[in-house]
């Protein structure tokens, strides 16, 4: 998808420029993306500082931790488990080699892509989303992978939220503001259901309420059922492109009611707050160290567990009283209000 944050003419100055055949891939050239080492980040006309640039591949590896632990639940990737987000950045100060020529960022985006995946059947397992950033012609595109489930709405509102940056020249930020945007997409689109931990059984403390666990910035991958049931309908099994969404039916039942006519609105509000969670959830340091310490030891049995438990100790049970009387107080089981 592509995005023009404003039209300038600028005058043409002789740094690279380069196709869709000769841009470098910082995975098997990182010298040529200016990298010691091969990383998902590309900026061969240093359009960016050494130091952002460091930064973005620190916080790049960081977020794509937050994904390694998500099954991808798409159908052609059932023959891949190991199969998971694949977030590549190329920063191009030009495309092409013509200062007034009309470009075409989509099909550089689209071409290159291919290219990284070395021109791949179309019905392989997908997951790459590929954000070009281009200087001189003002431009951003992002592809993603179909198995991705990031649809072109999630694209256009990762670029808005961080357009500002790209208009004051703050690139590094604006990219590391829509890789956040992506990779909690992602997470809700692919999060289903994850075993509640044994931290959060109710028996720890009393709540007025049940509550929900979260995992990965995704939907509450718990719901209470809905109070009103519905006799004389046989009970169907949910088919797995169908989960994600009956899970947020059944979220947005529980918490607003089951009146038909409200019922859309209630689903966008559930879901626009698990989006703001998502967010907040992968720019949280405690957060990420939890999945920094699950990634770095996967071989070890029960890593999740015990990597949940340091943060009942560290962090869960020092805020819970902290902030019991609020908590205990708060109304996160009712209706979502649902931003304008």
């Amino acid at each position: 998808m592509k995005f023009l944050w404003f039209a300038a003419s600028l005058l043409w100055t002789a740094k690279a420029q380069f196709s869709s055949q000769t841009y470098p891939d910082p995975r098997l050239d990182p010298l040529s993306c200016r990298l010691a080492l091969p990383s998902q980040v590309c900026d061969p006309s240093a359009v960016v500082s050494d130091e952002e640039r460091s930064r973005l591949v620190q916080r790049l590896g960081q977020l794509l931790t937050v994904t390694s632990g998500i099954r991808n639940t798409a159908p052609a990737c059932a023959l891949n488990p190991d199969k998971n987000l694949e977030i590549i950045v190329a920063i191009i100060d030009k495309i092409g080699n013509i200062p007034s020529a009309p470009v075409d960022i989509e099909k550089f985006a689209n071409n290159l892509k291919r290219r990284y995946q070395n021109f791949q059947d179309v019905g392989m397992c997908d997951t790459t989303v590929l954000i070009v950033n281009s200087r001189q012609d003002r431009q951003v595109f992002t592809v993603a992978g179909r198995d991705a489930r990031i649809s072109k709405e999630t694209l256009k509102s990762a670029f808005e939220r961080n357009i500002g940056h790209f208009k004051s020249g703050r690139y590094a930020l604006g990219l590391e503001g829509m890789i956040e945007v992506i990779v909690a997409a992602y997470s809700n689109a692919h999060i289903v259901q994850v075993p509640t931990p044994e931290i959060f059984r109710p028996s720890e403390f009393v709540a007025p309420a049940p509550e929900s666990s979260f995992r990965a910035a995704g939907l509450p991958n718990s719901v209470q059922p809905a109070k009103k049931h519905f006799n004389g309908i046989e009970s169907l099994e949910i088919e797995e492109d169908d989960k994600v969404w009956v899970s947020v039916l059944q979220q947005a039942v529980a918490r607003c009611g089951a009146n038909v006519e409200e019922l859309p609105k209630h689903v966008r509000a559930v879901v626009e707050e698990a989006m703001g969670l998502s967010l907040k959830l992968i720019s949280d340091s405690r957060y990420n160290t939890i999945e920094e310490q699950v990634e770095g030891n996967k071989a070890v049995p029960g890593v999740r567990q015990r990597a949940w438990e340091s943060a009942k100790n560290d962090v869960i049970m020092p805020l819970f009283n902290k902030y019991r009387n609020h908590i205990l107080s708060s109304t996160s089981g009712q209706c979502p209000a649902l931003s304008l």
